[in-house]
């Protein structure tokens, strides 16, 4: 072969710059293989991501105004006024469903779902409320929470923890 081109006067140098490379250029596209492995990190970390944060607590506060209302079973019912939780905004409403001695019966009811839990008073404005696991967007939340007052008891505050798991 170098005899023929020899022959025609051209060099082999000039035929390798004029020759077409043949070497397979790499595809634009991902391979199959790469986009599984990258897909399947994606999967296993959105499946952690809840589960990593579902025992983190965080801070919860809000304020509430209670008024007397004699439909309900203990003769008043409780409106947020204030809430730095999003779920529980301003206008939720706080039952308090029965007494027994200094613990009250008390229900959170949201636009989908609802917590129960007990308020443990030791003063008529000092009290430690635990909300348990709810039902709907409260099925997995948790609060623990102190409630206090202000002087003439109108407005009621609460200041505690969050957080959702189990």
């Amino acid at each position: 072969m170098k005899e023929l081109w020899r022959l025609a006067g051209i060099s082999l140098a000039r035929v390798a710059r004029a020759t077409p490379k043949t070497h397979a250029r790499p595809s634009s596209m991902p391979s199959l293989k790469r986009t599984l492995a990258i897909t399947g990190a994606l999967l296993v970390m959105a499946t952690l991501a809840p589960v990593a944060s579902a025992g983190t607590e965080r801070a919860f506060y809000l304020d509430k105004t209670c008024a007397e209302d004699l439909s309900e079973p203990l003769g008043y019912i409780c409106t947020v006024e204030h809430s730095d939780f999003k779920w529980i905004p301003a206008g939720t409403e706080i039952r308090y469903l029965s007494q027994v001695d200094n613990v009250v019966q008390a229900r959170i009811e949201i636009a989908n779902g609802s917590v129960e839990g007990a308020c443990t008073w030791s003063s008529d404005v000092d009290a430690v409320c635990v909300f348990g696991s709810g039902t709907g967007r409260l099925a997995a939340f948790h609060l623990d929470v102190v409630v206090t007052a202000n002087g003439d008891a109108s407005i009621w505050y609460w200041d505690g923890m969050y957080w959702f798991g189990n």
